[in-house]
């Protein structure tokens, strides 16, 4: 007989990570899709409403006098994606789409959503990554890090803005990580003296070093986030 663990798969860890901040109710999400799998996020839910739109369609959902939402989700929608828009002379920007947001939200709302962090490691070492990080630098409204992330979000008018690194991935979240602060050092400190052995001397080095440094966040490859619209 085989046993069916809850949240076993990556898709629902994540499904799970975007239910973590708590919307008034009914409990009405929108979810502004990039691609396909946006739309997965929305699974979950339970019976509540669920609407679910293309990016593109944002502004035109706004213009409608449609209904105002308690949450509405960004999966992989800020940060590069808008970027490399910036590069590509792209009117879309990250604080456009976060200021149709939060008038989509009731007062209370939550918006939530991930986005690549550009400044990792893992990401500079690609062009695309890099194309995303000039365009951060290109567009004062670019999301590349953790601290512009929290920036952008108030900035938008938001409030209680939360910023974490996804631990591993965001494909198979097994946590979120603080981004700043001694807890942030303290758990990469922790995770990577806990690998010690099973990766290269060299590796293991200079990944201990970031960590020391305060800089263990440059592992991490994605964001994860939230903010409130004021009451």
């Amino acid at each position: 007989m085989d046993v069916q663990y809850p949240y076993a798969d990556g898709v629902s860890r994540l499904q799970l990570l975007y239910r973590l901040p708590t919307p008034p109710a009914p409990r009405r999400l929108l979810v502004v899709c990039a691609d396909d799998d946006g739309a997965l996020i929305g699974n979950g839910w339970g019976r509540d409403a669920v609407t679910v739109v293309a990016l593109g369609a944002l502004e035109s959902v706004l213009a409608q006098g449609a209904q105002r939402f308690d949450a509405v989700a960004l999966p992989a929608v800020l940060g590069r994606r808008l970027a490399l828009a910036a590069v590509d002379g792209s009117g879309a920007n990250n604080r456009k789409i976060l200021g149709l947001a939060r008038e989509l939200l009731v007062p209370g709302g939550v918006v939530v959503g991930h986005l690549d962090h550009l400044c990792a490691l893992r990401h500079l070492l690609r062009w695309s990554g890099l194309r995303g990080l000039i365009g951060t630098i290109v567009r004062p409204q670019g999301i590349g890090c953790a601290g512009q992330c929290l920036s952008r979000l108030r900035r938008a008018g938001l409030v209680e803005a939360e910023c974490f690194y996804v631990q591993p991935s965001i494909d198979t979240p097994m946590g979120l990580i603080p981004t700043q602060g001694a807890a942030s050092r303290a758990h990469f400190l922790r995770a990577i003296r806990s690998t010690q052995g099973r990766c290269g001397r060299v590796g293991y080095a200079l990944r201990l070093l970031l960590a020391h440094a305060g800089l263990g966040g440059l592992l991490q490859p994605q964001l994860f986030f939230w903010a409130r619209r004021p009451c």
